[in-house]
């Protein structure tokens, strides 16, 4: 590989690191502002051990406020559950460390069972309450008296690291979800009907799949980003269902894109016009800046084909 060959791939994958955008500067500072707050904050409450409220804001640290608020939620819980866990394994089996380790163990395994079970912040939640239980629980062998203080002082670091990185991701330049879902929703159609107008004209195979997989992850995407905003605030609920039902017809639409490449010509002679029409439609649609910054034409045009 030839030295300009070389720089070419590092800057292609590594350009962002480099080259960071105004978000990724706001993200930065939000996040490293909340970080000292939340430390700052744990010393004058002389807490045992300030750095994991900085460390719970790092580990928290999203740039949408919504994925903050729903790590931030699914860690207090799993740090509660662990910390209980770690109370009651402790004070049955404290006094005997084959035991006690034993009953860890199996706290472990199960949250690591729920955890294989659900998703994202929730599985997060779950594998959090095991390995919590665990970095309680055996500081305490020995001396069972003194989980009660460990439990509830790691709980307090946790909550307060939680609390700075919520407040400051909706205080300062908030980034909404419900504003990345329409951005996301926006991009989502415009490669649609990039894929479409490859499908019409029988592109290259493996480019329209790699179209596709990035089409299906930006569809999941959008139903966890839509958890998101409902959790930033709670009358984005009475528009979730039209967003759940846009992203069913988005993969509906990429379903029936993939079944017009694999069926390149019609039989019906009839329907050539309207392939022709679609495909000068997606086409256009595709290639048009700001494209849907106004749906009203497009949408017309679209109806006056299936007419």
């Amino acid at each position: 590989m030839t030295l300009a060959r070389l720089k070419d791939v590092i800057e292609a994958r590594f350009g962002g690191l480099t080259q960071p955008t105004r978000s990724d500067w706001i993200f930065a500072l939000r996040t490293v502002s909340a970080g000292l707050v939340a430390l700052l904050s744990a010393y004058a409450l002389r807490l045992d051990h300030p750095q994991w409220a900085m460390m719970t804001v790092f580990i928290v640290a999203q740039p949408v406020a919504g994925m903050v608020l729903a790590k931030g939620f699914y860690r207090l819980i799993g740090t509660l559950a662990g910390g209980l866990a770690a109370i009651g394994i402790t004070s049955l089996f404290g006094a005997n460390p084959w035991l006690l380790v034993a009953a860890l163990a199996i706290w472990i395994g199960i949250c690591t069972l729920v955890s294989s079970l659900l998703r994202n912040p929730e599985a997060y939640g779950a594998a959090l309450a095991g390995y919590t239980a665990m970095i309680i629980g055996l500081p305490a062998f020995g001396q069972p008296h003194l989980v009660v203080d460990l439990a509830v002082a790691r709980c307090a670091e946790i909550v307060l690291g939680i609390v700075c990185a919520g407040l400051t991701s909706r205080l300062i330049l908030p980034k909404l979800a419900a504003d990345a879902i329409i951005s996301r929703l926006k991009r989502s159609i415009l490669d649609l009907a990039t894929y479409a107008g490859g499908a019409f004209s029988g592109g290259d195979a493996p480019t329209l799949a790699g179209l596709q997989r990035k089409l299906i992850t930006d569809a999941q995407t959008l139903a966890e980003m839509r958890t998101y905003a409902r959790l930033e605030a709670p009358s984005f609920a009475t528009r979730a269902h039209p967003v759940r039902r846009t992203i069913g017809q988005l993969l509906w639409a990429l379903s029936a894109a993939r079944a017009l490449h694999s069926h390149a010509a019609p039989k019906n002679a009839a329907l050539i016009p309207v392939r022709s029409e679609l495909k000068a439609f997606v086409g256009e649609l595709a290639a048009t800046p700001g494209a849907l910054d106004d749906t009203g034409p497009w949408v017309a045009r679209l109806d006056a084909i299936a007419s």
